[in-house]
């Protein structure tokens, strides 16, 4: 037996991830497409990233009426999410916004009209809203608490610590973008990627894309050149034509989210499961005696 390389390990995951999905696609009917995407490289992404994570397929929702579209992986809390799945398709399959860490999009090629339809996906994710409301306890000034992910522990915040979906990236989605490689090359995808912030606003961009032929994209900030792991922090994207890296970044930046990223206490869930405040109909009472 040839000596074990951990590395290539991880970038044959990625190329098998690619290839299948780029088969699911082929598949035809919408039925054969969902059975195509139950594929054993998804499976064997859940197994290099922390044990709470699940790997799915299916829509992100949340408790205001929000949907996003259909995506292609989605990295949930395996023991607090709760999953509503229809004949366990992922066209019908649904995960509460509040336990979903990341979501992704895998596609072969990347042209422009590929990379934007991408980059719409992953943001409908992202847009959607966690319940999440201030409290106040031992006279302290109120604050949306928090928790980390995997956790089912509340933790008391402080106005300067509470979860704050809106300008913390860590309290948010992580989104990524996979596929084999640039159509048109890095300049022109990044040109595109530029494209779409102006128009939708740079933080809608994804967090990281990986081309396993080319290397990948993070945002960035100049003229500092520091790459960033989200373009809240970010005035620019930058291409790193590090292509034997380029997938084990984005496992490497998936794990550290699941550990440092934060969501809402798991009590938000109840508001998916509510039945309403008005009183049950008890037309006949038997009483014990």
């Amino acid at each position: 037996m040839g000596e074990f390389s951990p590395l290539e390990f991880v970038n044959q995951l990625g190329r098998r991830l690619v290839a299948e999905f780029d088969y699911a696609s082929e598949a035809g009917t919408p039925g054969l497409i969902g059975s195509a995407r139950e594929n054993p490289a998804r499976k064997q992404l859940e197994k290099i990233l922390p044990g709470f994570i699940q790997c799915g397929s299916g829509l992100v929702l949340d408790s205001f009426g929000g949907r996003s579209t259909q995506q292609d992986i989605v990295l949930v809390e395996r023991d607090y999410c709760p999953i509503f799945s229809v004949n366990d398709t992922p066209e019908a399959t649904y995960f509460p916004v509040e336990g979903v860490i990341a979501v992704g999009e895998v596609k072969s090629t990347v042209d422009k009209a590929t990379l934007f339809d991408a980059l719409r996906k992953v943001k409908s994710a992202r847009d959607l809203r966690r319940f999440s409301h201030r409290t106040q306890s031992n006279g302290m000034s109120s604050a949306a608490d928090y928790r980390l992910y995997g956790h089912g522990a509340t933790y008391a915040a402080i106005p300067s610590n509470e979860y704050d979906q809106g300008l913390k990236f860590r309290d948010q989605i992580y989104g990524f973008i996979l596929c084999r490689s640039f159509a048109n090359g890095p300049d022109a995808t990044l040109a595109n990627l530029v494209e779409f912030g102006k128009a939708q606003g740079f933080d809608a961009l994804p967090n990281i894309i990986v081309s396993l032929n080319d290397g990948f994209i993070l945002n960035a900030e100049w003229p500092s050149m520091a790459l960033q792991s989200s373009p809240m922090s970010a005035n620019s994207v930058a291409f790193c034509p590090d292509k034997a890296r380029a997938f084990a970044m984005l496992t490497s930046e998936l794990k550290l989210h699941a550990r440092e990223g934060r969501t809402v206490p798991v009590s938000a869930f109840d508001r998916y499961f509510d039945i309403g405040s008005e009183p049950l109909p008890t037309s006949i009472f038997k009483l014990y005696s």
